[in-house]
């Protein structure tokens, strides 16, 4: 039996989402999600903040990489709006087809 033992681990794809991007996320605690962009992200973790909605006042929300690994949230993102990718989201059959 070997000392070390070697196992991939989950991580934030950091070229694929980074700082400034814009997200969706809904946590399955929720009862709706909240849209915001990333002010900060990590391989561990992306902190998003948003608009709760009460004057000049803004919040944020952490998606640690556990969470997100253990499908505990919903999450939309884009770079630039021409394209908006998905995490999370299960497929679910419609009365208009198959959706992700």
């Amino acid at each position: 039996m070997a000392l070390v033992v070697e196992q991939p681990i989950a991580t934030f794809d950091l070229s694929e989402i980074a700082r400034g991007d814009l997200v969706y996320g809904k946590h399955r605690t929720w009862p709706e999600g909240k849209a915001g962009f990333v002010t900060s992200a990590t391989e561990k973790e992306l902190i998003v903040q948003y608009h709760p909605g009460i004057g000049n006042v803004t919040n944020h929300f952490r998606i640690p990489i556990d969470e997100a690994v253990d499908a505990q949230w919903e999450i939309r993102y884009s770079h630039d709006m021409s394209e908006v990718k998905t995490y999370g989201i299960k497929k679910q059959d419609t009365e208009e087809g198959a959706t992700e």
